[in-house]
């Protein structure tokens, strides 16, 4: 929602990457504007694909792009590594929001086709593309403390999206179902892999080991690179960047020293009464899909000097009883928690 998700698509991986910022996002607000008070200050040039009047003219090639569809992205970014030679180690990044979720089938790792799209056609090129190489899908969920994105949501962003405090704009909530799909994706014997989960806050707080363990959930090689950027507008930038991307524009790596002191981990924060109701929802996946992070297994210091989680690996799945068991005539007021 902010910046932290933004600066992932300039972090290079220690092989050749290639980063695609919100592939789906134009068909998503073609299917969406005007539904939900959802609506952009950009929305006509982008469904159009052509620059605003006052855009520089070497910044088109933004807008153009933006009317091919997410699988024909990925079959240009595979085989441009493969024309690069990168035929073992390269990477391609996608950035994406989870209001989109519903336009990725999950159990294939393509977009779904629509009437009248191209979706299905570029998926067929993908395959043939892919039976001749070893190419591995993995999902990455970044998740943020809700209290977080949504005292921010009004802020700097609020004349982009109208201020619109409506769940579809959002999202927070659809993290959920996406790694329920992802999960059970990876069960169900297809090439998905189970999702890793980080914290936005471990990677203000500690960007070097949150990266490092990052990269090896991921098998790609960290290098110390990740760590620092050039300013300003990168070439994988969509067009809206200039309405979302300022402040890291103006950045130029990660804080390593301050980062307990960064805005972005300060935990008191105001918030309008109008999304408490939208905390009360987002904030028990926020909770779950917390501890799925390595920030939160590191956490075990109730059994020294193993630092495991659990000193019994057979204790993790056990089930408790939290409560007033039932007596003869009365209901039972507790229930079984993991």
């Amino acid at each position: 929602i902010q910046s932290i998700d933004r600066t992932l698509t300039r972090r290079h991986t220690g092989c050749d990457t290639i980063a695609l910022d919100e592939p789906l996002y134009r068909r998503w607000l073609q299917e969406k504007r005007g539904t939900n008070g959802i609506g952009r200050p950009y929305e006509e040039e982008l469904l159009g694909g052509e620059a605003p009047d006052d855009e520089d003219a070497a910044n088109a090639f933004r807008w153009e792009r933006e009317k091919k569809c997410l699988n024909q992205r990925v079959f240009e970014a595979v085989q441009t590594l493969v024309d690069r030679g990168e035929t073992e180690g390269g990477c391609v990044f996608l950035k994406q929001i989870t209001k989109f979720s519903y336009l990725f089938d999950f159990a294939t790792n393509f977009e779904r086709e629509s009437a009248g799209g191209d979706a299905g056609r570029w998926r067929r090129k993908c395959l043939e593309l892919f039976a001749d190489h070893d190419v591995v899908h993995r999902h990455v969920l970044l998740i943020r403390d809700p209290v977080a994105i949504l005292s921010s949501w009004t802020g700097k962003s609020g004349t982009v999206h109208n201020n619109n405090t409506h769940p579809d704009e959002i999202g927070i909530t659809k993290l959920m179902e996406i790694y329920s799909e992802v999960l059970g994706a990876s069960m169900s014997g297809s090439d998905t892999h189970e999702p890793v989960v980080i914290d936005s806050d471990d990677l203000a707080w500690d960007p070097r080991s949150t990266l490092e363990g990052l990269c090896d959930s991921l098998g790609l090689g960290y290098t110390e690179s990740m760590l620092k950027w050039e300013p300003g507008p990168h070439d994988c930038d969509g067009p809206w960047a200039k309405w979302w991307y300022s402040d890291v524009w103006e950045s130029d790596g990660w804080d390593l020293d301050n980062g307990i002191g960064h805005s972005r981990t300060q935990k008191y924060r105001t918030v309008p009464p109008s999304l408490v109701s939208c905390i009360r929802m987002s904030t028990p996946a926020y909770d779950f899909l917390s501890t799925l992070t390595a920030s939160y297994r590191k956490r075990a210091i109730a059994t020294p000097p193993s630092g495991r989680l659990y000193e019994d690996p057979r204790n993790e799945n056990v089930l408790v009883f939290v409560g007033t068991p039932s007596a003869t005539s009365r209901r039972c007021t507790g229930r079984i928690v993991p």
